[in-house]
């Protein structure tokens, strides 16, 4: 088990310790390349729906979709570090950890979750955080159905979102496992929560983009990120990325 994950010992968790209460940790993967408001948005949001005693950001280290097209590990970690700051006047103990960016080789998040159940103990809570986009492309994860063994899913999706353009497999684990918020907090795993309130919709792709060309994105990241994203030169063009200046005509006449 990576250093870095232990169960605090909070004012917050003192139910949870004594044992009048499962303990309830919340999950927040993803490649966060950059971590923007809409994952700190969706953190807080869970924080205070579900009770959290903890929230665990984890940078993916080898993401197997993605490949080599990602930030180096070592900034997506930072920032993220950065990013769970911004979350500090929450009822949760919010920090970063780097148990996917030590993992040699891909990381999968069914491999993360098992993990973490044994560190936790069989009667924690652990949900797992997606927003919307996530959702739409869990038939895609490796091991995806046996991640309910370990851990609830907990999606937060834009207003409007139409839980029918989710593939048919996930359409059909959402019929049969949706729960209340009561429900996710009092059991172990295996359960599913959608909340369809949060009104922020952003895309680390575009954001990426959007630096890349120059714009300004401050308002778009949490406090202590653009710094980093600056000082550190991350997402500018490469040369190789920049358009080849067209050749001057001759007049040969």
């Amino acid at each position: 088990m990576a250093h870095d994950i232990a169960r605090p010992l909070t004012a917050n968790a003192a139910d949870a310790t004594n044992g009048a209460r499962p303990y309830r940790l919340g999950i927040l993967g993803g490649t966060f390349d950059p971590p923007h408001i809409g994952h700190v948005a969706l953190a807080r949001l869970c924080i205070e729906h579900l009770e959290l005693d903890e929230l665990v950001w984890i940078p993916t280290g080898q993401s197997w979709q993605k490949g080599d097209d990602v930030t180096p590990a070592a900034d997506r970690l930072a920032m993220t570090e950065l990013a769970a700051k911004a979350l500090s006047d929450t009822r949760a103990l919010v920090h970063a950890s780097r148990m996917e960016v030590d993992r040699a080789g891909p990381s999968y998040t069914v491999d993360t979750v098992h993990e973490l159940r044994q560190h936790y103990g069989p009667t924690a809570s652990l949900a797992w955080l997606m927003g919307a986009d996530q959702l739409l492309r869990l038939h895609t994860w490796h091991g995806w159905q046996e991640l309910f063994a370990d851990v609830h899913l907990c999606v937060a999706t834009r207003p409007g979102f139409d839980l029918a353009e989710l593939d048919g497999p996930v359409r059909e684990e959402l019929a049969a496992r949706r729960a209340s918020t009561d429900l996710i907090q009092s059991m172990p795993s295996g359960r599913m929560w959608i909340d369809q309130t949060l009104a922020v919709d952003l895309s680390s792709t575009a954001l990426r983009q959007r630096l890349a060309a120059g714009q300004p994105a401050d308002d778009q990241l949490p406090s202590g990120v653009a710094h980093y994203i600056a000082s550190r030169g991350l997402y500018r063009p490469t040369q190789s990325d920049l358009p080849i200046p067209a050749r001057p005509q001759t007049d040969l006449s």
